[in-house]
């Protein structure tokens, strides 16, 4: 079987008190606008996020692999 690779191959991994969410994009741009998007919105107290991670799909080893820690809360 030959790996593949989805359609939305970048996700943002979101961490808050509760659980993280998972958001998938089609692009690594899309990711990032995403990142600041959601920088912006804890910032205005709409998010209760304490870290953003991107990861990528890796077809290799069909897995989720991060990417970079984006953003941490409180980190400068």
């Amino acid at each position: 079987m030959t790996p593949t690779k989805p359609s939305q191959p970048w996700r943002l991994v979101v961490t808050t008190p509760g659980a993280p969410a998972y958001i998938k994009f089609r692009s690594k741009t899309a990711a990032y606008r995403a990142v600041q998007d959601h920088i912006e919105r804890v910032g205005a107290g709409l998010s209760r996020a304490t870290r953003i991670t991107v990861e990528q799909w890796d077809v290799d080893t069909q897995r989720w692999t991060r990417y970079e820690n984006a953003w941490v809360k409180g980190a400068s």
